[in-house]
């Protein structure tokens, strides 16, 4: 049994290194060999959801007519404190824009979302969900997970992962991201 459990962990430790090395000589990303199913995802109607808080609810009828921005995070996730500053500027750049709806997910509970809503100065509203439903509505993915839809509930984007390094963070979500949310309104 230690003889398998060691086998699978540096399976997946080799491809976690083997990943930039393996896009450059193959041109496949990792991630597509990972997770198929949230590259299959793309290109169809995003999964059925509800969410409800204390301001209303949210569910995949009531997002039509809109692009929509999901982005998946958790306190302990540190790309996602990463990037938190860069989110928090692209939302309060597309805010007064009628066709965009940000909605932000994470698992953690109510204190957790304070302290990160007090610390980056959110200006949106974060929900909190199950691990559960996080991991059902992010395709099993990592986090941070943004996933970007057209006006048609449609999954037109998908990333998961991030970088530690600020200067990279900020640059993918407010040149890469913000891009593939601009090219829908």
């Amino acid at each position: 049994m230690r003889l398998i459990l060691s086998s699978v962990f540096h399976l997946i430790i080799s491809l976690s290194f083997a990943q930039s090395s393996l896009q450059t000589t193959t041109g496949v990303e990792m991630d597509s060999l990972l997770n198929r199913k949230a590259y299959a995802a793309i290109g169809h109607p995003y999964t059925e959801f509800k969410i409800t808080s204390k301001n209303g609810s949210i569910d995949n009828q009531s997002l039509k007519g809109k692009v929509v921005l999901i982005n998946f995070w958790f306190e302990g996730c540190h790309p996602c404190m990463v990037e938190m500053e860069a989110i928090n500027e692209l939302f309060k750049k597309l805010k007064s824009n009628k066709d965009f709806v940000f909605i932000s997910l994470t698992w953690d509970n109510q204190e957790a979302i304070k302290r990160v809503k007090e610390k980056y100065a959110f200006s949106f509203e974060v929900f909190s969900i199950s691990g559960k439903e996080c991991q059902r509505l992010n395709f099993s993915s990592g986090y941070p997970t943004s996933i970007v839809l057209d006006k048609t509930g449609i999954v037109k984007y998908w990333h998961a992962g991030g970088s530690l390094k600020k200067d990279e963070a900020d640059a993918f979500i407010m040149m890469t991201l913000l891009s593939e949310i601009q090219s829908l309104l």
